[in-house]
């Protein structure tokens, strides 16, 4: 032993000056790497040299610098052992080419080739003497049972040859257990399952360097034509008359090369040979199933010249020497690039004499790989290959500097210390947050989303991490736990400081895990991205057409149709103009081009979602998010023209409109219809909430919050509102100290100002836009109102003014005029259900012939003045109390409303009936079929001109408000009248 370091002095680096002498460029460039590398580092170092360019002199040159004391070289086959043995025995390469002086080195190193599992440790002490061991690593693995390893430090240097086989399980435990430097040499230090290569990428060498060093010669392909459909017999008859053709011309030719016939069975390789060997070469089936001895011959025969060929399946196959194999016949082509790279490699050898460009012989129909755009006839893969492997591994060089900056930060559970973030596939979607602070990404969860987490990674910025996580729960049609399910999830968070923004991608798309991840790290307060930044993602994008597009109903109480998706080609252009009057955009997904042409698909949400088709690795995912952060913060904003100009997005809430008017309760609160509890010392009473009333008081001077009345009886609290704050809502005590309390679904009862930050609230301007939380929804298009909408009668009588007299019930106000022609109408049932919380002043229930229910809902208001058309204030609160009162065409909310106000109280404060029975009423409304309600509302208006409003162009606010109600409840599928004066 200690050869290498006793006769360090004579190795000498030399450039090439003229064939055969000295190294290439890329040997000197790797071997001053690897000495660099080791001076101030422990971690594996890994060198990236091109097939064939000569790794072998490489491993030698850096045992001589790494003055190593006992080296072990790790080959994955058996025949490179043999071929890395006789190297190191000979050290021939180094002499030949001048880097050892015959007479500075008279000895050899001694070299020990393992050909057996080395099962005891006296087996280790026989090789005290060596100075190179060769093993494959089945022979000295700790993975492999029955094998007792070498001492951890029994050699201080292993070469690993085709390093990119050092993640698998036998290879990475070997290297594990050697405390000694490991030098990894492949010239593909990728693989297609991503495993990480153990060691840092110190040095990698262009293919199309060593091309331009004409370290390769040509490799020219040749398609053979076969007919269409032609059976596998027939295209083999082609590729071996072909091949044969081929190696006539190449011996006439006087060059001494050798056939390489691969197929894909070891069995078809025996049933080939004979086919060639009766087309006139002589050829032998090489497989794994033959002795070492057999395949020792059959090289021997080949070098000789005895043998023409051989046919085989993937026997001398990567690292294997060989140059006389210039005639290569795909009876089966490689399915991913790295064989294919490794395969041509072979043939484009240039170091032995009598040897010419090679050959490459295939049928067209067989070519269905990775590899295909390699196979066009006329292509010269000394190029081809060098643009093709250097661009896959740029790629993989720059997703392994990306990932070299994830460190594990913990393992929080056994059995993971192997996972890499390099074999982790995440999907193109992510979760998009304004964040107020700089989430801490050291403190990680304990749980998420009912999942323990089992592992972690994080850069060392503090900018990104990446969360594994477990559960053990029992399948859902299992009714015990004695059948258990394992299920891991992954998160991969990355925050961008300069814009407070958080983007979550994770393979366990929940609200609960996202909503456990915000509450972790942003104490619950970050808000997701509003629709009008979310849809940045398109900035840039031309040529947009879309596959799916998702219509949003812009009601607040979307009775029928609250979303709509429109799906298929150029679906966007389905999309109408008036759509705009009661829709805004939802969602969207389809495809655009960027400024260089290339075609992106991409999507997104109102709930601050963003996708796009397909999982990559980890890197992929990252530089995505940073290409959707660069176009949703970007200063300039070029969206391109599509169908979706067509319907308005919501906008952020930055002012609070000055013409707020009124709100309404969330969908949960109406379709839960909870319990609400005013308490005011030790005294309180339980009502229902939606039968507190809304009332808006004002909105401030600045325009930053608004206040709003709950009132029920003689019962209020005030409530206020800021967008711009977290939490949104809260309350001031009035009223001598008057509290309101929710009851939750867990039967606890909450503030009001806690259930509406869960459920919020809808607020609507005069002229019906509306908002909620932080975005804006406005009302566009120029509405119509139709004539049908009104419907003039004579108020002869009637104090118009008054809308109702409780101290004088006779008097005949605008409530008590409309009940009178109600009543004589002659209903199914009539409702009065005017107090907080009503439905609207009358109900009214009529069955018609068809056995369809018709519900009329009438809301009255008295006149601001003499008719007219020309005070808006007269309007507006119709227009909101209309399209609020729209959920009651679903048959399940009517009922609860009936059922709940009328029920009897005592002291009264129960709505009525003036027509009809109670328990008879209910009973007509259960046994209806929902689709046979029918509704029609009725906003009841005598200070509105019926001739002012079709004559009047100066009447158009008025109009337009009214005609936006109109088109708000038609699109639930219900009807709005105006009953006005002529």
């Amino acid at each position: 032993m200690d050869f290498f370091n006793t006769h360090a002095d004579a190795f000498t680096i030399r450039t090439s000056s003229s064939p055969n002498t000295g190294l290439r460029p890329g040997q000197v460039g790797a071997l001053y790497a690897i000495a660099a590398h080791f001076m101030t580092s422990e971690e594996g170092a890994i060198a990236s040299l091109p097939t064939g360019y000569g790794k072998t002199s490489v491993m030698m040159g850096a045992c001589f610098m790494l003055k190593a004391r006992r080296v072990l070289v790790v080959v994955p086959t058996n025949a490179l052992r043999n071929q890395a043995t006789k190297a190191f025995r000979a050290l021939d390469v180094l002499f030949s080419r001048g880097l050892i002086d015959q007479n500075a080195l008279p000895q050899r190193p001694t070299v020990v080739a393992l050909e057996a599992r080395m099962n005891d440790a006296s087996d280790w002490d026989a090789l005290a003497h060596a100075d190179v061991v060769v093993a494959t690593p089945n022979l000295v693995s700790p993975a492999v049972r029955g094998v007792n390893p070498p001492p951890s430090d029994f050699f201080d240097l292993v070469l690993v040859d085709e390093g990119h086989h050092s993640p698998a399980a036998t290879w990475a435990a070997l290297l594990a257990h050697l405390r000694a430097r490991h030098v990894l040499l492949s010239a593909t230090p990728f693989r297609r399952d991503r495993l990480s290569l153990p060691g840092k990428l110190i040095f990698y060498y262009p293919l199309r360097k060593a091309v331009a060093e004409n370290a390769f010669s040509r490799v020219d392909f040749i398609s053979v034509p076969v007919e269409e459909g032609a059976n596998r017999n027939a295209v083999d008859s082609a590729l071996i008359a072909a091949a044969v053709q081929v190696y006539r011309r190449d011996r006439d030719a006087q060059l001494d090369h050798r056939l390489l016939i691969r197929t894909d069975a070891i069995q078809k390789a025996k049933v080939l040979a004979e086919q060639y060997r009766a087309a006139g070469v002589r050829v032998e089936a090489v497989s794994s199933h033959l002795t070492r001895r057999n395949i020792s011959g059959i090289e021997q025969r080949l070098l000789s010249g005895e043998l023409d060929g051989v046919v085989c399946v993937d026997m001398f196959g990567e690292g294997y020497d060989f140059p006389k194999f210039k005639i290569a016949v795909l009876h089966a082509a490689h399915r991913t690039l790295v064989p294919t790279l490794q395969f041509i490699g072979r043939f484009a050898r240039t170091n032995d004499q009598g040897t010419g460009a090679a050959t490459f012989l295939a049928a067209p129909s067989d070519l269905r790989s990775e590899s295909n755009e390699l196979f066009r006839e006329g292509v010269d893969w000394s190029i081809m290959l060098a643009d093709i492997a250097d661009a896959r591994q740029h790629q993989l060089i720059e997703e392994r500097e990306v990932l070299r900056d994830f460190e594990p930060v913990v393992e929080l559970a056994s059995n993971y210390e192997a996972i890499s973030p390099s074999i982790l596939r995440l999907p193109f979607h992510v979760a998009m947050y304004k964040a107020g602070f700089a989430p801490d990404l050291r403190d990680l969860p304990g749980v998420i989303a009912s999942q323990r987490v089992v592992m972690s990674w994080r850069t060392n910025d503090e900018l990104a991490c990446i969360l594994l996580t477990r559960s053990l729960q029992p399948p859902a049609w299992c009714a015990t736990e004695d059948l258990v399910d394992i299920t891991h999830e992954c998160y991969l968070l990355r925050y961008f400081p300069e814009s407070e923004l958080l983007f979550v991608a994770a393979t366990l798309r929940s609200a609960r895990s996202y909503s456990d991840l915000v509450e972790h790290y942003l104490d619950g307060e970050a808000k997701k991205l509003g629709f009008h930044q979310a849809r940045r993602v398109l900035n840039g994008l031309q040529g947009q057409e879309f596959f799916s597009v998702g219509m949003r109903s812009t009601s607040p109480v979307r009775s029928t149709e609250s979303y709509r998706i429109l799906a298929g080609a150029q679906t966007d252009r389905n999309i109408r103009d008036n759509d705009a009057a009661t829709y805004t955009q939802g969602h969207f997904y389809g495809r655009g081009y960027d400024q260089n042409g290339s075609q992106e698909l991409i999507g997104a949400s109102a709930g601050g979602r963003a996708w796009s088709n397909g999982k990559d690795s980890i890197d992929k995912v990252l530089r995505w998010m940073v290409s959707l952060h660069n176009r949703i913060t970007a200063e300039q904003l070029v969206i391109g023209r599509s169908g979706l100009d067509r319907l308005p997005v919501g906008e952020p809430l930055e002012l609070i409109p000055v013409d707020t008017c009124s709100a309404d309760w969330g969908i949960d609160t109406y379709r839960v219809g909870p319990r609400a509890r005013w308490q005011r010392g030790d005294d309180h009473i339980v009502v229902n909430l939606l039968d507190c009333g809304l009332q808006v008081v004002d909105v401030s001077p600045d325009q930053a919050c608004l206040s709003v009345d709950l009132v029920y009886e003689n019962w209020s609290c005030r409530l206020t509102f800021s967008p711009s704050i977290s939490p949104s809502y809260f309350t001031t005590i009035r009223d001598a100290g008057a509290e309101l309390y929710v009851e939750s679904r867990e039967h606890e009862y909450t503030p009001i100002a806690d259930w509406l930050e869960a459920d919020p609230l809808t607020f609507f301007t005069k002229d019906l836009s509306s908002f909620s939380e932080g975005t804006l929804t406005r009302t566009l298009g120029r509405a119509i109102l139709r004539e049908d909408a009104l419907a003039p009668r004579d108020w002869n009588g009637c104090d118009i003014q008054v809308e109702f007299d409780t101290a004088n019930p006779a008097r005949q106000t605008v409530q008590r005029f409309l009940q009178d022609q109600l009543l004589a109408s002659q209903p199914t049932f009539l409702i009065f259900d005017h107090r907080s919380g009503e439905a609207a002043d009358f109900i009214l229930g009529r069955l018609l012939a068809n056995g369809r229910l018709l519900i009329e809902l009438h809301h009255c208001k008295g006149a601001g003045g003499v008719p007219s058309a020309g005070r808006v204030d007269d309007v507006y609160e119709l227009a909101g109390q209309a399209v609020k009162s729209v959920r009651f065409l679903n048959r399940e909310q009517l009922e609860r409303h009936i059922t709940r106000r009328t029920a009897p109280r005592a002291g009264g404060g129960f709505s009525t009936f003036l027509v009809g029975d109670r328990d008879e009423t209910i009973d007509l409304i259960q046994q209806i079929e929902p689709i046979d309600v029918e509704l029609t509302i009725f906003a009841v208006q005598p200070g509105l001109s019926a001739a002012a409003l079709n004559r009047d162009d100066e009447v158009i606010n008025v109009k337009q408000i009214m005609a936006a109600a109109n088109d708000g409840v038609a699109a639930q599928q219900a009807k709005l009248i105006w009953t006005v004066s002529h």
